[in-house]
């Protein structure tokens, strides 16, 4: 599994701590006292989305590219590297997130990819992608960012 993994902040969170933000699964990691909520999505999954559905509509997703001091604006998330989601994302992110939700809801609770070397399971994808509507929904209030760590 290589996991995009997506964290839910304040969003008054200073700025420059988001220029090298990392949180990790070590409890006295700093940066873990921002993290209110988090999901992660398997990249293969994504692969999954794009051959099931045609595209990846993270790609369309408007954000910030929170690498850079300026945070300029993107036209899709960083695949291979960080993104951050504000409120203008909200809407596009929930879409995306229903729609594959919908697009798993006939699969078996274990299923395999077309080429048959991912194997995926429904329940804990499906938990994740509520995880994520839930997360998106918290944008719509302007008072948190989602931030996304690539792979």
């Amino acid at each position: 599994m290589i996991p995009h993994n997506f964290y839910l902040i304040p969003n008054n969170v200073d700025m420059k701590l988001l220029y090298a933000f990392y949180p990790s699964e070590d409890e006295s990691d700093g940066y873990n006292q921002y993290v209110i909520e988090s999901f992660i999505i398997d990249d293969d999954f994504i692969d999954y989305i794009i051959d099931g559905l045609g595209e990846n509509e993270l790609n369309d997703v408007p954000c910030l590219n929170p690498s850079m001091k300026s945070l300029p604006k993107m036209d899709g998330y960083s695949r291979c590297g960080d993104s951050l989601f504000v409120e203008e994302s909200a809407e596009k992110l929930i879409k995306t997130f229903i729609s594959w939700k919908e697009f798993l809801q006939d699969k078996p609770d274990e299923f395999t990819s077309d080429d048959g070397f991912d194997e995926f399971n429904k329940n804990e994808i499906l938990d994740n992608l509520e995880k994520a509507i839930d997360c998106s929904k918290k944008l719509l209030t302007n008072k948190f960012y989602i931030f996304h760590s690539g792979i």
